[in-house]
């Protein structure tokens, strides 16, 4: 079950060093805590990111497990003990912006044909402007 979270604007530019430093490195991984585990996602799932009022992209998940906590490599912020989602930095996806208000928590992505995802490149692509290019 693909699920669509948010970047709250606090994090926003923790969210792009974070992306900037696993390109540097050729690699890497971003995770995403949840207090309790979503129930319906798996492996291969794609977990798509809202940020200032848009769906952007999305990664795909090859690991989900709990932890008693896990400390960020790049700010070297300690999260909580919770369940994880571990995406690797190389399976982004950017797609066409799709407008979406910011929200807490998770949300089932619905299916395809009422969203259409139109990819737009790849973790080593440059971020989409809002304006759709034909």
């Amino acid at each position: 079950m693909d699920i669509i979270v948010t970047t709250p604007k606090s994090e926003t530019e923790n969210a792009a060093r974070e992306a900037e430093n696993c390109i540097q490195a050729g690699g890497g991984f971003y995770f995403r805590r949840f207090p309790v585990k979503p129930q319906g996602v798996k492996v291969g799932d794609r977990v798509f990111y809202v940020e200032d009022g848009y769906i952007r992209g999305y990664a795909v998940v090859c690991d989900i497990f709990f932890s008693n906590g896990i400390t960020c490599d790049t700010t070297g912020r300690k999260w909580p003990s919770g369940w994880y989602l571990k995406m690797p930095a190389d399976s982004w996806r950017w797609i066409e912006p799709i407008e979406m208000r910011g929200f807490q928590g998770w949300r089932q992505m619905v299916k395809p044909a009422k969203i259409p995802v139109i990819d737009r490149g790849g973790w080593l692509d440059p971020r989409p402007a809002l304006e759709a290019t034909p």
